[in-house]
């Protein structure tokens, strides 16, 4: 056996044994965070999911309370050894919110993954959805999803459409292959009804997919919800008022936030007439789209929709009512990237919303346990 043959026999091995290390210790920081997900006890809820024949589901309730749903965002679930710490408390989190809130939905907002091999030793973003679903399959409240721009990064394991492939099969989970949102841009786009216990339709919730990076404009940046979203979204509206009789009350849930948002916090800080200030704070820049969409406009146009919540920016956290339309950032739950020690902002968001239309938002703050 000649030299080169040697070293590239001893090569090879060294490789076969970095990648069996490199294997190994992903599963080791999976399995640390599988054990915590798996462990979560089953919640009991008043509500009752079904598929209808449009093709979305309905949750309706079966008390007279009002609807509770709690927004969770940005938990960045690396799912690899270098992150397993990190993963563990944002299921805490996660788990502590949901245990306080006691929802009949939650609402996930995107960035739920982090899959950046530098950070976490992990490229296998479906790996992270599935221990995140873990923890909610085994709560067994249902549950929505939007993505954001980090569930798929540019070397994940998975694309988006095999992500949602998944998630459309887990028994808790609301998310569709939606047929009338096929053929738009993104693929979390689809609506949820909240029916009253007599039956009657009391809200819409609508997902839409805000994207990832404006990928054709030389500077780039975060992209934006696209025309033909909007119009889906106003097709929706329009059929539930058609079918319904009348507007049908509605919120719609996104990660990236809108331009509106920053116009809406100058308005405040202004003391602006077309704003209401609620709760919150601005302790970074609104990192929205440099191209507009024009989804406030048709909010306004249809008079449907009371809220928009969004998640993104880990330190934003206010609530402000904008040309009538409440805009509110998620408490983030990152423990992985910026703000993982900012304990201050990590939390879940509490939407309630009444048998008579009406809703509150309330952020809500983890604590941790001394």
């Amino acid at each position: 056996m000649n030299k080169k043959t040697v070293m590239g026999t001893f090569g090879a091995s060294l490789l076969g044994a970095a990648v069996y290390f490199i294997g190994k210790t992903v599963l080791k920081g999976s399995m640390f965070s599988y054990e915590y997900a798996k462990n979560a006890g089953k919640i009991k809820r008043s509500i009752e999911i079904k598929l209808e024949e449009d093709g979305v589901y309905a949750l309706r309730k079966l008390d007279s309370r009002p609807f509770k749903i709690l927004q969770l965002t940005d938990m960045h679930i690396g799912g690899g050894y270098l992150s397993r710490h990190e993963d563990k408390q944002a299921l805490k989190i996660m788990k502590q919110m949901i245990e306080t809130t006691r929802p009949d939905c939650i609402v996930l907002t995107g960035d739920l993954v982090c899959s950046r091999a530098h950070i976490t030793w992990s490229r296998n973003n479906l790996n992270s959805i599935k221990i995140i679903t873990t923890l909610l399959e085994n709560i067994g409240i249902p549950y929505a999803v939007t993505f954001g721009n980090h569930d798929v990064e540019p070397k994940s394991t998975h694309g988006k459409r095999e992500l949602c492939e998944y998630l459309c099969k887990q028994e808790h989970c609301l998310m569709v292959r939606y047929k009338a949102a096929e053929t738009i841009t993104g693929y979390s786009n689809y609506p949820v009804k909240l029916r009253n216990p007599d039956g009657s339709l009391n809200s819409v919730l609508y997902m839409i997919d805000s994207n990832e990076y404006l990928k054709a404009e030389k500077r780039g940046g975060y992209d934006y919800i696209h025309d033909d979203q909007v119009e889906w979204y106003a097709g929706e509206v329009n059929r539930f008022r058609q079918e319904e009789g009348t507007n049908v009350p509605s919120f719609v849930f996104i990660h990236i936030p809108l331009q509106e948002y920053e116009q809406a916090w100058n308005s405040v800080t202004e003391a602006g007439k077309d704003t209401v200030y609620y709760y919150g704070s601005r302790n970074e820049d609104v990192s929205c789209s440099r191209h507009g969409s024009k989804l406030f406009d048709k909010i306004l146009e249809l008079g449907s929709t009371k809220g928009v919540f969004c998640g993104h920016d880990h330190l934003n956290d206010f609530s402000v009512e904008y040309k009538g339309i409440r805009l509110t950032y998620g408490q983030g739950i990152d423990c992985l990237l910026y703000a993982k020690n900012f304990a201050e902002h990590k939390g879940g968001t509490e939407l309630r919303i009444y048998p008579d239309g009406s809703f509150s938002v309330m952020g809500k703050k983890h604590r941790r346990k001394a």
